[in-house]
């Protein structure tokens, strides 16, 4: 059968070959009259000479009429064609579409996994399953309490059931590594392009964390920043190669068939701060693959999996940062001999640019938190408990690029930190130069900044005595 788009395209040639040379036989035809008639001629030939024009002008407006009702037909004859030709084609199976995404990204299974239809409740069944595998209650407890001390949340939460409302969001399949199983959704017909894509997005997705060798460390990483921009060139590679693949879908235009995917289920349980990282790793990671595409391709793609991002400020800026020769390296920060009096921390980790970023966006806006926490150079923080009902000590420090940096984070982290306690301002706060101190019964704040050295630290401690020996085990901090 001929291309219906190769059929039309001849028809477009000849009505406009016709209509060229309409309009040459009615230039003609003016210009013979024009011609034929004397510049002195009187009233009676100018008269004869507009109504023959008025003639030629009502035969050639029949002649446009005519041709524009066959070109209706045409085109309604090559829309029921397009439609013959998408009713002929056999709907794709698993294999015919993993074997298209492979020819386009060059990511495959091998061996070829079981390909398993199953309810969206099995695959949300299974991913639960797979974060809780990997997230103690105990860790995910951790979490949310430091969460709450550092600032990134203001209330209490279920931290595992919040990560896993967020894994579930992306459930177009799920891949089970230890039975080759892929699952996918079996209400999603195949046969629509939203079926097709929905199946490409969780393939993908498997994929691309197959290439990256994910640890079962992702739910619960001794480095925050590091896992979250590893999870965002994997969940940026999938997402773009989903796009890609379903915008050179062949079979796009039947949306009408029986079998639309059911809509992803809504995270309602995960707190701002959580919901924004899940995104940061989609939409930012999105973007810096579509970077790393604009310099090679998928070959470049491929080789960012053998160096992968190690921190969100590359994600961010991935010109300046990853690309850079040689790529940033975040600065690493550690606290030696942490317990203090009598007691380990409960939780350390690194909150990096992003996580800044939030702590600060919670009481500044978008221009003001992201000039502060532009220019970070590596951080970690450690959580202490506290008294019950008084809340848990905190102490955090931060590394900067340059000087200026660090004095910008500093005057803003100064302001986010009144706001944040309600502290009403007293000059004894900033009696000393470079540092924001704060001597309460139930809050002790001493924020400082180290110039020279382009560190400010922050301890935050809910009461005199622990704010006291925090203090003095920081020293060598």
């Amino acid at each position: 059968m001929p291309s219906p788009i190769r059929a039309f395209l001849h028809l477009l040639a000849l009505a406009s070959l016709a209509g060229l040379l309409l309009w040459r036989e009615h230039s003609w035809q003016v210009r013979t009259k024009q011609g034929e008639v004397a510049p002195q001629a009187g009233p009676a030939a100018v008269a004869d000479q507009e109504s023959e024009l008025l003639a030629t002008n009502g035969v050639l407006q029949r002649r446009a009429s005519e041709a524009e009702s066959r070109a209706g037909a045409l085109v309604a004859e090559l829309e029921a064609l397009k439609r013959a030709v998408e009713a002929a084609k056999p709907t794709p199976g698993p294999a015919d579409l993993a074997k298209k995404f492979a020819e386009q990204r060059g990511l495959f299974f091998d061996p070829a996994p079981v390909w398993t239809p199953a309810a969206m409740d099995v695959i949300l069944e299974k991913v639960r399953l797979g974060v809780e595998s990997q997230l103690s209650v105990e860790a995910a407890e951790a979490r949310g309490r430091a969460a709450l001390a550092m600032g990134f949340h203001s209330e209490p939460f279920d931290y595992r059931a919040a990560v896993t409302s967020l894994a579930q969001t992306s459930s177009g399949g799920y891949y089970d590594a230890a039975s080759k199983a892929f699952y996918y959704r079996q209400e999603a017909s195949l046969a629509r392009a939203d079926g097709r894509e929905a199946f490409i997005g969780g393939l993908a997705g498997a994929l691309t964390q197959e290439k990256a060798g994910a640890t079962p460390l992702r739910f619960d990483p001794p480095n925050d920043d590091e896992a979250l921009a590893l999870r965002s060139l994997i969940s940026g590679d999938a997402n773009a190669a989903r796009v890609r693949f379903s915008i050179a879908d062949q079979l796009n235009l039947n949306f009408d068939r029986s079998g639309a995917p059911a809509a992803a289920p809504p995270n309602y349980s995960a707190p701002a701060y959580l919901g924004e990282t899940w995104k940061f790793s989609q939409d930012k990671g999105s973007l810096f693959v579509e970077v790393l595409a604009g310099q090679g391709g998928n070959a470049a793609i491929d080789a960012a999996y053998a160096r992968p991002p190690r921190s969100s400020a590359e994600i961010l800026h991935p010109e300046t940062l990853y690309l850079a020769n040689p790529p940033f390296q975040a600065t690493p920060v550690e606290f030696s001999e942490t317990r203090v009096g009598g007691m380990d921390p409960y939780f350390s980790n690194t909150a990096g640019e992003l996580g800044t970023y939030i702590v600060l966006r919670s009481w500044l806006g978008v221009d003001e938190a992201s000039l502060a926490s532009d220019g970070w150079a590596g951080d970690r923080y450690a959580v202490w408990s506290g008294k019950d009902g008084a809340g848990d000590h905190v102490f955090w420090k931060t590394v900067w690029r340059t000087e200026k940096d660090a004095g910008e984070f500093f005057d803003h982290m100064r302001r986010v930190l009144m706001q944040r306690f309600a502290l009403p301002w007293r000059a004894v706060y900033d009696e000393l130069p470079g540092q924001f101190r704060v001597d309460d019964p139930q809050r002790v704040v001493r924020l400082v900044l180290r110039g020279a050295e382009k560190v400010v630290t922050l301890l935050n401690a809910t009461e005199p005595a622990s704010a006291r020996s925090l203090e003095k085990a920081a020293v060598g901090w």
